[in-house]
This record gives structure tokens, sequence and C-alpha cells, in this order.
């Protein structure tokens, strides 16, 4: 339980020191914000292209073993 309180407190100071070195950049809290949602919603694009991907190829591979089982049972 320790170690998820760690995780949690690290992902919450990572977040407003990233909130607040956007304030100074970009001069409010608002524009801050408008540039974290940016940042988020392009990092789940590119996460959900990723789970897709890994997706296909977990089912490419589960075909790819049930085509050899079949293969298998067939020369038997």
């Amino acid at each position: 339980m320790k170690a998820f309180h760690a995780l949690l407190t690290a992902l919450l100071v990572l977040f407003v020191a990233v909130m607040v070195m956007f304030r100074f950049v970009d001069g409010s809290f608002e524009s801050a914000g408008a540039r974290m949602d940016r940042l988020f919603g392009a990092a789940a694009t590119e996460a959900t292209a990723v789970a897709e991907q890994v997706a296909e190829a977990t089912d490419n591979a589960v075909q790819d073993v049930a085509r050899d089982i079949a293969e298998r049972s067939d020369r038997d």
C-alpha cells in the first residue's frame, strides 16, 4: 500500500509541476489547462493506436497457434 501511495503522490506532484510550468509559459491557468487537455488528448490518441496494434498482433498470434493445433490434431 505504501508503494501505491508513493506512486499516487509522485503523479500528483508531477501533474502540479507541469501545470505550474505551463502556467508560467502560457500566462494563466485557463490556457495551461487547455494545453494540458490537448496534451492528454494526443497521448490518449497514441495510446489507443498502440492498443489496437497490440490487440491485432495478439489476435494474429492466437490464430496462428490455433491453426497449428488444428493441423497437429489432423495429422494424429
